[in-house]
């Protein structure tokens, strides 16, 4: 009867060659998702940890080791490495590798605790097979609400004022901006926002109004005789107050009786009896006596106002005060 020598052999040449390694030695029946590679420990090496290691060969976790005969017997072993499947997934733009013996997408996710979650979508479909060194994306898409206090623009609202003189402005009431809280959906594409859409406002503080005088007024006049009666002819009939103040002393000094009782010019402008009683009425001082300072000053504002400054030749040099 024969006797079969090969164990003996191997124990043999184990004993004399501690290690070898044969790097991508593969089993032709190998599931091509599962590479197979085989190395050779020697009988100096009784522990599986301490052949892996005295090997180059980089083992995972997920991968499947084999040794025969077992480590501890001292003889050398043969180590076989089925690998698990790489398979790369690219998470909201983050990759990492998996390694796994699951069979399909939905598997593996199980597996590692990935969820999909209201939007999310994955490339492929979690129905597909798991193949060698599949790549797989997920994308993550969110909408969330927030909420962002924003101001609110007060609005300006001008005034025009005979009180201010013409090209200044003086603030009536300061204006306030207001408060308002916005509710928006937001949504977000692997974290990165990329619409945003109102869903509600809610005002948390009325603006105030900015009230804004324009000075439309004439220039009034400083100082002299009759200086309030003059300026509210001049705000009246949006007159210089200072050129008809100039005007009225070059004609009469500001005495109101000047011309007095019988002189052809009489009063503070010095008017002729007739034309007096015609430009009077039409300023609404009718039957007013020439010597009345009220009547002359809106009656001189209305005539230069409406086209007679010709009567007064006087007031040219006046008008540029």
């Amino acid at each position: 009867m024969g006797v079969n020598i090969l164990p003996i052999l191997f124990v043999f040449w184990m004993v004399f060659h501690p290690f070898q390694q044969v790097a991508g030695t593969n089993d032709v029946k190998a599931d091509p998702n599962h590479p197979v590679e085989v190395f050779y420990a020697g009988a100096n090496l009784t522990n599986l940890q301490d052949m892996i290691s005295a090997s180059d060969l980089t083992v995972y976790p997920e991968d499947k080791i084999e040794a025969f005969p077992d480590p501890s017997l001292g003889v050398g072993s043969k180590i076989t490495v089925t690998r698990a499947t790489p398979v790369l997934v690219v998470d909201a733009k983050k990759s990492y590798t998996y390694r796994t013996w699951q069979t399909n997408i939905a598997d593996l996710l199980t597996e590692k605790k990935i969820e999909l979650l209201g939007k999310d979508s994955i490339t492929p479909i979690e129905t597909t097979p798991i193949s060698y060194a599949l790549d797989i994306t997920i994308t993550r898409v969110a909408e969330v609400e927030v909420t962002e206090k924003e101001s609110i623009d007060y609005k300006v609202t001008k005034k025009n004022s005979v009180d201010l003189e013409k090209g200044q402005t003086r603030i009536e009431t300061k204006g306030v901006k207001g408060s308002k809280d916005v509710l928006y959906i937001v949504k977000r594409i692997d974290g990165e926002e990329v619409s945003r859409v109102v869903k509600s406002i809610t005002v948390t503080q009325e603006p105030v109004t900015e009230v804004q005088i324009i000075g439309i007024g004439p220039r009034l006049a400083k100082s002299g005789p009759y200086k309030d009666t003059i300026n509210a002819a001049a705000k009246k009939y949006l007159i210089n107050g200072t050129a008809l103040m100039c005007l009225m002393l070059k004609e009469s000094g500001g005495g109101a009786d000047t011309g007095y009782p019988d002189a052809q010019y009489r009063g503070l402008f010095q008017y002729e009896e007739g034309y007096w009683v015609s430009a009077s009425a039409k300023a609404g001082y009718s039957g007013a006596s020439i010597y009345d300072a009220t009547a002359q000053i809106y009656t001189t504002a209305y005539e230069l106002t409406h086209g007679q400054s010709r009567r007064w030749p006087p007031y040219a040099g006046c008008a540029d005060k």
